[in-house]
């Protein structure tokens, strides 16, 4: 998928929250209140999303069905686990995600933070045997527990709450406000080219 038609599957829902009003997207995504940002916290989320060790094969991170150097997918029709096995669906993209109110295709998760319990846990996915396998391999990688110590500050920090928690935070700030369709919305009728315009004109038109 292009990354103009994932800002574009992206503004269709945030529209559609909003009963077809165009939106300005906010330059802050919304921050739970047990679940403050720090960039501290933010730094060690973006490790642990890039890190393929919390996988069982060590070969499969957040990003790789995610991928922030590009659209926030793998632009495949369905995602690649461990051992090359295939998902269902494909990998929705994590721009932006900050903005949902429910995670994943069918909304079972509600938060960020409980999304990003599921990937490590599946079997096709990364594949982990439980989250205590996940913490026990954090937990042995080197420099892990002083940066956990440092941000949540106890002595046993490792937990998959905050290992989530991290992620989560990092993920908030994965968002898009100065895209040309915001630039568009805030006065600048250059921002967005012809095939654009009819994009969004085709969107209004739906439902």
């Amino acid at each position: 998928m292009k990354k103009l038609s994932i800002r574009f599957l992206f503004i269709f829902f945030w529209a559609s929250q909003s009963a077809f009003g165009w939106e300005i997207l906010p330059d802050q995504a919304p921050i739970p209140k047990n679940n403050p940002m720090s960039a501290a916290k933010i730094e060690l989320g973006k490790k642990l999303f890039f890190d393929a060790r919390l996988s069982k094969t060590n070969k499969i991170s957040c990003n790789s069905c995610h991928n922030v150097m590009e659209n926030g997918t793998d632009n495949q029709p369905v995602s690649t686990g461990i051992n090359s096995l295939k998902g269902n669906r494909n990998s929705p993209t994590v721009w932006n995600a900050a903005f949902w109110k429910v995670q994943f295709w069918d909304g079972r998760a509600q938060s960020l933070e409980e999304q990003a319990k599921g990937p490590m846990i599946n079997p096709v996915e990364m594949g982990m045997d439980s989250h205590n396998a996940v913490i026990e391999r954090i937990s042995a990688i080197s420099g892990y527990k002083a940066l956990f110590k440092d941000i949540f500050g106890e002595s046993n920090p490792i937990t998959i709450e905050y290992v989530v928690q991290a992620i989560a935070a990092y993920e908030r700030t994965l968002i898009t406000p100065e895209s040309a369709f915001d630039l568009y919305l805030k006065g600048d009728k250059k921002a967005l080219k012809a095939n654009a315009l009819r994009g969004m004109h085709l969107v209004k038109t739906i439902g």
